[in-house]
């Protein structure tokens, strides 16, 4: 039996599609019928029930996706063994760009002089999709994103970590008063952001979508995908911006940048760590995890 077929009746299950399953595995539809197919003809039962708009495990399917399970953790805590023969420390972190900028850098603090002896250290920054198909990939060890309460992260061990807030800020130099402000105000100024796909972005716009209105009610939007720029930009008066407030911290304290909200819009997303449950047993990356953690005061 294939764990390459584990992996895909997992991914099925999870995704409730064949081509969503396809296109999160980077490969064919027919790709993954097949191997559904081949798994179903070794078990002797189909696994998952066709008859509804979402696919959905059959008694069958569900008694092996819980052993793939095992199958999958077993294999990853046999391939970390084995990297730990050639006496080489890895480790490879992903998160945002709002928790790298805010969080990292007294995390790292902490994690680095316990470990001053890591071979290989990445830490990449992404938005929470794409750091979330790294891990299931294999590419990332652990990831730390901002979501929307209505994540899902299928067999992935996650921990809840305090929610962040979202804060609309602008320079001093546009004249908005800081403190509760109006669509109205909003509509006169260019609205600076990152792409489709950040969280901070996808909770703008479920808040527009609960007002009625969509992103084109600024005077001018200005889409720049390097987190850095875009303070930069507000600082400089291009623009406001929808950010997490642990972002600019700093600039809202010296004055330099002012803090406004809307009445009745929802700031806080929700944060979390993730790891693949074998992988959060292993020493170097229940360190990271622990550090994390300790960070922000969460026990678990």
């Amino acid at each position: 039996m294939e764990t390459q077929y584990l992996r895909t009746l997992l991914m099925v299950a999870e995704e409730g599609s064949f081509s969503r399953a396809a296109i999160k595995l980077n490969v064919t539809q027919s790709a993954v019928s097949q191997r559904t197919k081949s798994l179903e003809s070794c078990c002797g039962f189909p696994l998952l029930d066709r008859s509804g708009s979402t696919l959905q495990p059959t008694v069958a399917g569900r008694v092996v996706i819980d052993g793939a399970r095992k199958i999958l953790d077993m294999e990853e805590q046999m391939m970390q063994e084995l990297r730990l023969l050639n006496d080489k420390q890895h480790l490879n972190i992903c998160c945002t760009p709002a928790f790298g900028m805010a969080h990292l850098p007294q995390i790292l603090k902490t994690f680095m002089p316990q470990h001053g002896a890591i071979d290989d250290l990445r830490f990449l920054f992404d938005a929470p999709l794409p750091a979330l198909d790294g891990l299931r990939a294999g590419e990332f060890d652990v990831v730390v994103i901002e979501h929307l309460a209505d994540m899902d992260f299928g067999y992935m061990r996650h921990v809840s970590l305090p929610k962040d807030e979202m804060v609309f800020v602008s320079a001093p130099s546009m004249g908005i008063g800081a403190g509760n402000v109006n669509f109205s105000l909003l509509e006169e100024h260019c609205f600076i952001t990152r792409r489709d796909g950040c969280s901070c972005r996808d909770l703008l716009s479920f808040n527009l979508d609960l007002f009625k209105r969509d992103i084109d009610l600024f005077k001018r939007v200005m889409v720049l995908d390097d987190f850095w720029l875009i303070i930069q930009e507000v600082l400089a008066g291009a623009g406001m911006t929808f950010i997490s407030r642990s972002a600019v911290e700093k600039e809202l304290a010296d004055g330099r940048l002012r803090e406004h909200s809307i009445e009745g819009f929802q700031r806080y997303r929700q944060r979390s760590i993730v790891a693949r449950e074998c992988e959060s047993t292993s020493s170097l990356k229940r360190s990271f995890i622990d550090s994390v953690m300790e960070h922000f005061n969460v026990n678990i």
